[in-house]
């Protein structure tokens, strides 16, 4: 049961007006002023534009997103018939810890479906759809087999988080804000009405030839891996001596520097024609990387000096050039220009560089392109990285460079390195959760939600340990000591598919990538004091709730990874040259 908090207090939270929303007009001004608030302030905002969820008790209005909070308070949501119920949704799964993204994606969803019940049956509020007009409406056939994704995330935000929502409240909370939430589907209402056996069986369909084509290529896939991930890791390892160097003042900062290293790669081709695994042939390739080590204030520095320079002294646009340095200058003692360790990479383009410069590429294409037609770049959303700080650069840097660009847009110019800027470290990060991942799911007989559910508190111990042995059947013998080598297995306790219960749990041998989870634990325990912290599992799943909070391996940035940016860290690592 949730015991019902007191009321906040009255006393009003301040927000200037220059940073306030509602004092502009259009989204993008009205997105932009929001990311400016404090979580209070934005919550401050929705329970004054809604007063009534004051009553829900045990929610956390300060969880919003920007995102969400703009949907509520001047998106398609706050205009809606029901904008209070999908108001108080907003916040109910917010606390509940589920992602923006996916909670607009429900919001669209549940917005849909209420919006196709009031056009065919005339309701004006969310509680007057009864069951009869639920089962009039599933035996629209047509309807429900375009509506079958819409009405999945329905029922995930109605029959799930709010159910979840109802069961721990009071009958009195629940009579006093039950008008607040909306009406969940019936019980049975997909599996009666919506046609998803077909549309499974289909999907089933195409992952068993996907599966069947990865079967026969599982061997090279990972090698593939083991191949590239050696690579990476020399290349952060040498990384890693120039920053030393750096701050240690042998170098300094802005650092232009080549690497050059010999690399174990697939080529293109033979590629998806090619017959057997057999046809594959691998190639080594000496690689050349040519890039700038910087930090923001250099970095900036750099790019109003180049401005201003590509300026004719007198005109109006050398004039804002100008008036655009002094303001930086007023501030760059503040913020990521003051952080002395912040350091990024720019490559210079050249022939033959490293495998993983491709990926980065096409990312940085895309954050380029994302502020158009008014559109924010920031970390964790679609315009920037899916998990900042796995494979794509950590927040900081995303909002550095959308800065600039922006900047740049406004002013009209191009004045951005033709270079690509990205971030080692966490291209390095990224590369070793994609090993680990993959080598995992091509060894460990495991989903990838059971490879996720991996943790610091799941090792079965002691651990199995086992004789090597020789191609003939003899134990295998080390050549100094004559002695018999010997190895372990690593298991891990993990849920599969269709078990909730903790001792349903099933061991599965997770030894190929034991290097790697140690890798990670290294990084974990190095970003946060000794420690891998406590983290709850992806609130996107459905098992979320039995999973709970453990120590899981696959985390950064204190959260849980979900399937999204692992399918985005699978894909580059796994693709031929």
């Amino acid at each position: 049961m949730i015991p019902t908090p007191a009321r906040p207090a009255d006393a009003a939270i301040s927000i200037p007006p220059e940073r306030d929303p509602r004092l502009v007009d259009g989204a993008g001004r009205q997105r932009q002023r929001l990311g400016q608030l404090s979580p209070a302030q934005r919550a401050c905002l929705v329970l004054e534009r809604y007063p009534a969820l004051r009553d829900l008790a045990n929610c956390d209005w300060q969880q919003l997103s920007v995102r969400v909070a703009f949907c509520v308070l001047f998106g398609e949501s706050s205009r809606h018939f029901a904008h209070l119920q999908l108001a108080a949704l907003a916040g109910i799964v917010a606390s509940a810890g589920v992602n923006a993204a996916y909670a607009v994606e429900m919001d669209v969803a549940v917005r849909t479906v209420l919006d196709r019940l009031q056009h065919d049956f005339g309701i004006t509020t969310p509680h007057t759809i009864t069951l009869d007009v639920w089962e009039a409406w599933g035996r629209d056939t047509n309807l429900m087999q375009t509506l079958s994704m819409r009405l999945r995330k329905y029922a995930a935000a109605v029959n799930h988080h709010l159910a979840d929502y109802r069961e721990r409240l009071s009958q009195d909370d629940l009579a006093r804000v039950g008008h607040l939430l909306l009406p969940p589907m019936p019980k049975q209402f997909r599996y009666r009405f919506v046609p998803e056996a077909e549309w499974r069986a289909a999907a089933q369909r195409t992952r068993k030839a996907k599966t069947d084509v990865v079967s026969e290529c599982a061997t090279a896939i990972l090698a593939l891996m083991l191949a590239r991930y050696p690579s990476m890791d020399r290349f952060i390892r040498w990384y890693r001596q120039q920053i030393e160097r750096i701050e240690s003042g042998e170098l300094s900062a802005p650092a232009r520097l080549v690497y050059e290293d010999d690399q174990l790669d697939l080529p293109r081709q033979p590629g998806p024609e090619a017959a057997s695994v057999e046809q594959l042939r691998w190639q080594t390739s000496p690689v050349r990387l040519e890039l700038t080590i910087w930090r923001p204030y250099e970095f900036s520095q750099r790019r109003y000096t180049d401005w201003i320079q590509q300026t004719t002294p007198g005109t109006a646009e050398h004039e804002r050039a100008l008036s655009a340095r002094s303001h930086w200058k007023e501030r760059y003692k503040t913020g990521i220009h003051a952080d002395p360790h912040a350091y990024f990479a720019e490559i210079h383009p050249g022939d033959g560089m490293p495998w993983f410069i491709g990926p980065l590429t096409k990312w940085y294409a895309r954050l380029t392109q994302g502020g158009r037609h008014g559109k924010a770049l920031q970390a964790d959303g679609r315009l920037g990285p899916v998990h900042a700080g796995i494979g794509t650069p950590e927040d900081w840097l995303v909002g550095y460079l959308g800065q600039g660009i922006a900047a740049d847009r406004r002013n009209d110019r191009c004045a951005m390195p033709a270079g690509v800027c990205f971030e080692p470290e966490a291209t390095y990060r990224g590369v070793l959760y994609g090993t680990a991942i993959v080598t995992l799911m091509l060894t460990a007989d495991a989903r990838i939600h059971e490879i996720l559910q991996i943790s610091a508190d799941r090792f079965v111990k002691p651990v199995r340990v086992y004789i090597v042995k020789g191609p003939d059947g003899t134990p295998k013998r080390d050549p100094t000591t004559n002695r018999i080598i010997t190895d372990v297995i690593i298991e891990q306790r993990l849920l599969p598919k269709g078990r909730k219960r903790d001792d349903l749990r099933l061991q599965y041998d997770v030894s190929a990538a034991r290097l790697h989870l140690q890798e990670i634990t290294r990084l974990l325990k190095a970003a946060h004091g000794g420690q891998v912290p406590v983290v709850a599992y992806d609130p996107s799943h459905p098992k979320a709730e039995q999973l709970g909070a453990e120590r899981y391996l696959f985390q950064w940035n204190g959260r849980h990874l979900s399937v999204n940016p692992i399918n985005s860290l699978r894909r580059p690592a796994t693709t031929a040259r």
